[in-house]
């Protein structure tokens, strides 16, 4: 028995194979399984239907060899939790465990499996799904990718050299203040505010618009100063802070201005990795991780009566104190 047609199981294949004896021990275990694919085959990538067959097979070899179970609704949860230990110390080609991911990937598409068939109330299918979410192992989350010291010091040379003010001024105000590509173009004409003796650029957050306030270094009220002078039309026609007489800036612009001026300081670079390079050198510096996520955002803020918190000298002094460190290294890096 093929479990599912060509070009996923062509003939003469490990999986037709494999289908095939499969078939032979277990017929309607394979036929649910086989019908699956060819169901999958309409709604999926080909890629993701191979992936399906290699996790469904690999499911059936282990339920036949280490199991009374025949049917998909014999399985059980103490099955589950068995195969489980056995995918996690199964080998690959090369005689390696398998990675998380694999393993994720394959729970996963096998939850998907037993969760379609009880959807569609095939006559195979459980009663419930013996695979619970908590079975798929966490993706890892990846490392924030930042820029060296001397990366990063390069990349502000290049854009201080930048024969196009916006250039200039959105890797600045990037590299500066940490915010988001999207949050740097969405930027109101009047974000500027003066908050005491201090500057601080106003990010609308969310849905009702609430605000947090990122204190501004003092090179970059300056260079903010002469942008709005020289663009003081077109940013009120746009009602955005970084518009010109190309009109408003876009997420897609911004990456390609970061792109060329990193590539013109000889550096590979983007938006989101100023982000992470501010984050990291301020730490680096002594900045509280606290304020470090109250200024980039990263943690949920339920009332304006927060946001305004981070309008203090606390966290002025701590970002004067930590930008005067990243402004040493970057001309000792220069």
């Amino acid at each position: 028995m093929t479990a599912i047609a060509a070009p996923y199981s062509p003939a003469g294949s490990r999986s037709e194979r494999d289908w095939d004896e499969i078939a032979l021990r277990a017929p309607k275990l394979a036929a649910t399984m086989g019908r699956y694919l060819n169901q999958a085959a309409t709604f999926l990538a080909p890629l993701s239907v191979e992936s399906a067959d290699n996790a469904l097979r690999l499911l059936a070899r282990w339920l036949l060899d280490a199991t009374d179970v025949h049917t998909i609704a014999e399985i059980s949860r103490d099955d589950i939790e068995d195969f489980k230990v056995a995918l996690a110390q199964r080998r690959g080609i090369k005689g390696q465990a398998l990675t998380a991911n694999t393993q994720r990937q394959r729970l996963r598409m096998l939850r998907m499996f037993v969760e379609r068939i009880i959807e569609w109330d095939w006559p195979d299918a459980p009663m419930r799904n013996p695979i619970i979410g908590g079975d798929i192992p966490p993706r890892p989350e990846p490392l924030p990718k930042f820029l060296d010291d001397r990366d990063a010091a390069k990349v502000m040379a290049a854009a201080r050299a930048a024969s196009d003010p916006r250039d200039r001024l959105v890797v600045e105000v990037l590299a500066r203040t940490g915010l988001r590509a999207s949050e740097l173009c969405d930027l109101a004409a009047d974000a500027v505010v003066c908050i005491g003796d201090g500057h601080w650029l106003r990010v609308p957050v969310g849905k009702l618009r609430n605000d947090r306030f990122i204190p501004l270094h003092p090179d970059l009220v300056a260079l903010l100063v002469g942008w709005c002078a020289d663009n003081l039309d077109h940013i009120r026609a746009h009602r955005r802070l970084i518009a010109d007489h190309r009109g408003p800036i876009d997420r897609h612009q911004v990456g390609r201005i970061v792109r060329r001026v990193a590539r013109r300081a000889g550096v590979t670079a983007h938006p989101h990795q100023l982000r992470h390079t501010l984050a990291t050198q301020a730490r680096e510096a002594g900045m509280a991780v606290e304020e470090i996520q109250a200024q980039a955002g990263r943690r949920s803020i339920e009332s304006t009566r927060i946001y305004l918190h981070l309008a203090n000298d606390r966290l002025a002094g701590e970002y004067r104190r930590a930008t005067e460190a990243i402004d040493a290294q970057a001309m000792a890096g220069s």
